[in-house]
């Protein structure tokens, strides 16, 4: 498969990314005391997902409790001092050799049976992934580049709060609001499109933030879709075959 992502305006290669990921495959492997060879991403990504799926839900949220206290404590303010406006992180993704209208099902196939390691795989920076007790999605998970993990409940039901607009040309929507609480108010949301074309494939990464988000953070969150969507499609097609 063959996956090229626009980047800030940039064409960037898978091995970019790849070496992206790497690097952030590095910084959580010293985190979490896992000892990895730098230059292997294979045997850092499975080093990972193992040690996380180990440590289960319960022990990570007691590692990252008080990123995760100050982050929703961010979240407010910044939610707060953007007054509903947002801005926007965007990513594509095109290629060939597979089909980008699979990728949402293998998520949400995914999410709803509980396997966590093919959803933890994606991201050196992911560490949980599921439905929370009332069946709501929840991801925990450093967004790019941020210094703090954050928790964010995934709203699939009302989307009335999104600024995106769905662009025809793509079949298949993966939309939804999201925020550190179930019932708060919305802090950002996501458009991510979908499309399979003759020759290849083409998927539009769009993640709405909090206006007053800065915009540095909103750049380092771009390599972040840009690697958990291309290995995630890399799943994907993988599965289908």
């Amino acid at each position: 498969m063959q996956i090229t992502a626009q980047i800030n305006g940039r064409s960037v290669p898978r091995s970019e990314v790849l070496t992206w990921e790497s690097n952030r495959a590095r910084k959580v492997c010293k985190r979490l005391g896992l000892d990895v060879p730098a230059d292997d991403l294979t045997a850092q990504r499975e080093a990972l997902v193992k040690r996380k799926l180990e440590l289960g839900h319960g022990r990570l949220e007691e590692m990252l409790e008080r990123q995760l206290r100050w982050s929703a404590r961010a979240e407010r303010v910044i939610t707060g001092l953007s007054r509903g406006k947002r801005r926007l992180c965007s990513v594509e993704l095109t290629g060939t050799g597979g089909s980008a209208e699979a990728l949402p099902r293998f998520y949400h196939e995914a999410m709803e049976n509980g396997d966590e390691q093919a959803l933890l795989a994606a991201c050196p920076d992911h560490y949980v992934l599921c439905a929370d007790e009332s069946g709501v999605p929840q991801v925990i998970e450093t967004t790019g580049g941020s210094p703090l993990a954050a928790r964010i409940f995934l709203d699939e039901s009302d989307t009335s709060t999104l600024t995106t607009r769905a662009d025809p040309d793509f079949p298949v929507q993966w939309i939804a609001v999201g925020g550190s609480t179930r019932t708060g108010r919305p802090a950002g949301g996501i458009r991510h499109q979908f499309r399979d074309e003759p020759m290849g494939f083409k998927i539009r990464l769009t993640g709405e933030f909090p206006l007053a988000m800065p915009p540095r953070l909103i750049r380092a969150h771009e390599w972040h879709l840009a690697c958990e969507f291309s290995n995630w499609m890399e799943a994907a097609n993988s599965v289908a075959c």
